[in-house]
């Protein structure tokens, strides 16, 4: 048989204990405490797009379906880009010999993207820049598995609509 102070420590016990879990959950605003979602999953077992073979492996590892189609010219980028298929839309993709590059050529677009320098855009449909490390990558459209996927690889994008 247990003692009274036994059995009383046993159930105040247990009782802090499911007072945690309560306010955990309250804290959390009841979403499930059982670790990250897919798609956090899936972004963390790819290595960190650095240059465009690893942006092509962390598309098609997050199921975009990623294929090269040929090389894309744009007259306010010095260099000559690669047109790749990401949920079957064309996506441009400029790689720089490093950041400092890509840094330069990005600093003259405008936050809306229908500017560079002097130039202004008239694009046929809603521009999106990003910039990861060495890459510059240009989106024209409004495909959200596109976006969601451009954003899931190299963050947000630093200009456009």
């Amino acid at each position: 048989m247990q003692s009274p102070n036994r059995a009383f420590m046993r159930i105040f016990l247990s009782s802090i204990g499911l007072l945690f879990v309560v306010a955990v959950g309250c804290a959390t605003g009841g979403e499930k405490l059982s670790g990250p979602n897919q798609a956090q999953r899936r972004q963390s077992k790819s290595a960190p797009v650095t240059d465009y073979p690893s942006l092509i492996k962390s598309l098609r590892a997050s199921g975009a379906g990623a294929t090269a189609v040929g090389e894309v010219d744009q007259p306010f980028f010095s260099i000559t880009g690669m047109m790749i298929k990401v949920h079957g839309e064309d996506v441009q993709v400029f790689q720089y010999a490093n950041a400092a590059a890509a840094d330069a050529e990005a600093a003259p677009i405008s936050r809306d993207g229908r500017t560079v320098g002097t130039r202004k855009i008239h694009w046929i449909g809603s521009p999106h820049f990003y910039k990861k490390e060495r890459l510059l990558v240009l989106y024209v459209g409004d495909n959200d598995k596109v976006l969601r996927s451009l954003e899931a690889s190299l963050g947000q994008q630093f200009a456009g609509q």
